[in-house]
């Protein structure tokens, strides 16, 4: 799911020479650079008169990511967020066979692993985002997703016998967390932090970047949008999952305060087969993708770690159980629903305009 920045010229926003194409994974390097370019154009839009900006882009933790800063430590900052950032992406992902995560997973209760600060910490707010959500979001996803063949290039539709003996797998209270940040998981369980590992790696480098000298600061997280300025006003696109390269919504973010926006969708990342469309976001009680009237779920706040795991979680209930869900857990919400409505927090009155003939109804 993408999520795009740019200047508010005016009251409407709807002009499309003012609106960027949302990127999507999987698309061409050129396609990429073009994004990457769009981004930083509007971002110096944005910004004041011969600001110091500087942008950066990579491939990380399995998506493209631009880190853009803005300030007289501009280029230094930028560098020591991208160096962060990867060092992190080690040590979190499942896939590099020397990270932290993947140790966790060949790890035993006779035989725990030490984890660094991050990653131990990391561990107990994906337990606390599981338990809160019943499960609903659990880090210990990964048998199912790689049954399904999820992030590789042989993704099909499992047998049946097999899905039921994954779910039995995953449960976050098999993951067990000792003192001295020791770790180990029960046979048969491996920690997949996926759901809620961009939105960590975006707060820590929110909180190192506020420490330059900087006007602002853009970092796209494959999607995971993460913003600051010191004074001008900047508008987050959420993009549409029905029409490519339009929006649905903006949310409209006033200066000098930290905002993450996080949004969850099926749209970009499924396959299909038999003639029926399995998207990559897993009902954790059936072990199937979840089958719901909700085509993406936006989270809004300063927190990207558990805007990261609602956004998920709320993406697997009924949508009347996902507002009520928001409701109880204080969330500011953006539910998009099937038939063209968007259903947002009536907390975000005043800050969410509909885009392209969507409309909205508050709840509350």
């Amino acid at each position: 799911m993408r999520s795009v920045i740019w200047k508010r010229h005016n009251k409407t926003a709807n002009s499309k020479k003012q609106r960027p194409s949302s990127s999507r994974p999987g698309r061409s390097m050129a396609f990429f650079l073009s994004f990457t370019f769009i981004f930083s154009w509007i971002f110096t839009l944005s910004g004041c008169k011969k600001t110091n900006e500087k942008s950066l882009s990579i491939f990380a933790c399995d998506t493209y990511i631009t880190l853009t800063c803005a300030g007289k430590d501009a280029n230094k900052a930028v560098k020591e967020a991208s160096d962060l950032l990867l060092k992190m992406e080690a040590k979190f992902s499942r896939q590099k066979e020397d990270s932290e995560i993947a140790k966790l997973n060949s790890s035993s209760e006779k035989e725990p692993v030490t984890l660094s600060e991050d990653t131990y910490y990391l561990l107990q707010m994906a337990k606390k985002y599981a338990e809160e959500t019943g499960g609903r979001f659990d880090p210990t996803i990964a048998p199912i997703m790689d049954l399904w063949g999820f992030g590789t290039d042989n993704m099909h539709v499992p047998n049946r016998q097999d899905i039921e003996e994954a779910v039995k797998n995953v449960d976050y209270r098999k993951v067990h967390l000792l003192s001295n940040h020791r770790a180990y998981v029960e046979p048969g369980v491996a920690v997949d932090l996926g759901g809620v590992a961009k939105g960590f790696i975006g707060d820590i480098l929110m909180q190192k970047l506020r420490n330059f000298n900087l006007k602002k600061i853009l970092l796209d997280l494959g999607g995971n949008i993460c913003a600051w300025t010191s004074s001008s006003e900047l508008s987050i696109g959420v993009a549409s999952p029905i029409s490519p390269n339009s929006l649905c919504c903006t949310y409209s973010l006033s200066g000098n305060k930290v905002c993450t926006v996080i949004t969850s969708g099926a749209y970009e990342r499924y396959f299909v087969q038999d003639g029926v469309r399995y998207g990559h976001i897993m009902d954790t009680r059936t072990g199937f993708p979840s089958d719901t009237d909700i085509l993406s779920v936006t989270i809004i706040g300063s927190d990207g770690a558990r805007g990261d795991a609602y956004s998920t979680a709320l993406f697997t209930v009924a949508p009347t159980d996902a507002k009520t869900m928001a409701n109880r857990m204080g969330l500011d919400c953006i539910l998009c629903m099937d038939n063209g409505t968007l259903w947002v927090s009536s907390s975000l009155k005043g800050k969410v305009n509909a885009q392209d003939g969507w409309t909205i109804e508050y709840f509350d």
